[in-house]
């Protein structure tokens, strides 16, 4: 151990180092599209907050704002608390992992408020806060109502590493697994009953509810977080063997190595559009508006292009890297895609046709054109990102790695022209932008069909091959 001397029991040495490391890694990524992924996303935050924050100092000035912020922060707390809580599970899993190596002379319950720590520190919660803080400084004021929503975030956060941690330990009948889902209820119970009475002492407890579960789940499980409890890594999960000998051989590589994220999408898709249909059937009108935040994107085609194809030939990569070597860059890569990519697509489109016209009333049904645009313009976006973005995918099927198998810069894009598509009134510029991302395809296509020597080489310095 003496050519370890940094690392010891005590949270001084290790603890900063690491904190920092994982906050640069988020927050200033290697690449510079992520880079500026990022800090379009933090902007775009950032003046989302101080528009809050102007929008507290008014509520003193107007009385309109006044009488509509009480129905606005109800609505308001209940996105903060849903999206902190989705960060974690939707669309994939992030599994609690020791982070420091077990040879290290760290005991498992400081390794537990280690990955604790290094876990809150994502990209989606760093935003939140950010903007929660902007509020703050923009309405000191009212600091009260910021202030709560990051009560929530952290409450949130600390509900979600409780989840995870037990199923990270493999510990399904724990008692204090029905104690989280108490906990998650009194969450859910909390949203459904914004006039009760004591509603922001009890958020208050309910969120900090989390917080005591955590320190005795810590002090219950801490001492179980180690090699010797942790079960061992499963191997990569697959398909049925009998279903898969029935397709062509691209289908089996694209089956065993993207059915997990598409299959998350679809599950995600019928959830949160199921949801809207409900809210809209019970209430008689449609959700709050926080709510299409996130409807937008289960709606549309979106999930699998920013999971999976968006870098398509990455995950074929034993294929294309076969095609590329005989043949070059032909037509044969370009039907490969759409062999691939439109039938997903297509499934894609028919569900949520299904579910619009099962759950949603007739005034609703002019979503459906919104289906064939997004369809031209994610396809269009996934070509370019398959062919000059791609990246080697290293496990497939894997909660932890499964979001950083495409390009950051092409998922945004791809979550952008959702958001164009969805929230712009006017359909005559939805078709517009709809056509002029589906023609751009013709540059990509034009390269391949002439073989270009420097996207070849791209192409195969990118799979990894």
């Amino acid at each position: 151990m003496a050519d370890h001397p940094t690392l010891s029991p005590r949270l001084g040495h290790f603890l900063p180092y690491l904190l920092l490391r994982r906050l640069r890694a988020v927050a200033w990524p290697d690449s510079g599209g992520e880079r500026a992924v990022f800090l379009l996303i933090l902007v775009l935050t950032v003046l989302y907050g101080a528009g809050f924050g102007l929008l507290l100092n008014s509520s003193t000035r107007s009385d309109k704002v006044a009488d509509l912020l009480p129905a606005l922060l109800i609505g308001f707390n209940a996105m903060l608390l849903v999206s902190a809580l989705l960060i974690d599970f939707v669309p994939t899993l992030r599994p609690v992992v020791r982070a420091v190596p077990e040879h290290f002379p760290v005991s498992a319950r400081l390794n537990v408020v280690t990955a604790f720590l290094l876990d809150f520190i994502t990209l989606r919660r760093l935003t939140i806060v950010a903007g929660l803080l902007t509020a703050l400084a923009v309405a000191p004021r009212h600091a009260q109502v910021p202030g709560f929503g990051l009560l929530l975030v952290l409450g949130a956060a600390t509900l979600s590493f409780n989840f995870r941690l037990l199923v990270a330990l493999r510990r399904w009948r724990h008692p204090l697994l029905g104690l989280h889902a108490a906990s998650l209820l009194l969450m859910c119970w909390w949203l459904s009953q914004p006039q009760g009475p004591h509603h922001a002492a009890l958020g208050v407890g309910m969120a900090l509810l989390p917080w005591v579960l955590w320190a005795a789940q810590l002090y219950w499980l801490g001492p179980y977080f180690s090699a010797r409890y942790l079960p061992a890594e499963a191997g990569t999960a697959s398909a049925p063997s009998q279903v898969l000998a029935h397709l062509s051989p691209e289908w089996k590589v694209y089956a065993r190595k993207a059915w997990l994220p598409l299959l998350m999408g679809l599950v995600f898709k019928v959830l949160m559009v199921g949801v809207g249909g409900y809210m809209l059937g019970k209430e008689g009108r449609g959700p709050h508006i926080g709510f299409f935040s996130v409807f937008f994107m289960a709606f549309q085609p979106a999930i699998g292009f920013t999971y999976v194809n968006n870098n398509l030939f990455g995950f074929l990569s034993p294929l294309v890297g076969n095609e590329l070597q005989r043949l070059g860059l032909t037509r044969r890569i370009l039907l490969l895609y759409a062999r691939l990519v439109g039938p997903v697509v297509l499934v894609d489109c028919l569900l949520s046709a299904a579910l619009l016209l099962g759950l949603f009333p007739a005034m609703r049904w002019q979503l459906l054109g919104l289906l064939p645009l997004a369809a031209v313009a994610f396809t269009s976006v996934g070509l370019w990102g398959s062919l000059y973005q791609a990246k080697p995918v290293v496990k497939a099927v894997d909660f932890a790695n499964m979001r950083n198998n495409t390009s950051t810069l092409m998922s945004f894009c791809t979550i952008a022209f959702a958001m164009f598509l969805y929230f712009v009134p006017w359909w005559w510029l939805r078709i517009l932008v709809a056509a002029l991302v589906g023609a751009s395809a013709w540059w990509p296509i034009r390269a391949v069909l002439h073989n270009d020597g420097r996207l070849r080489r791209r192409l195969w310095g990118s799979i990894g091959l």
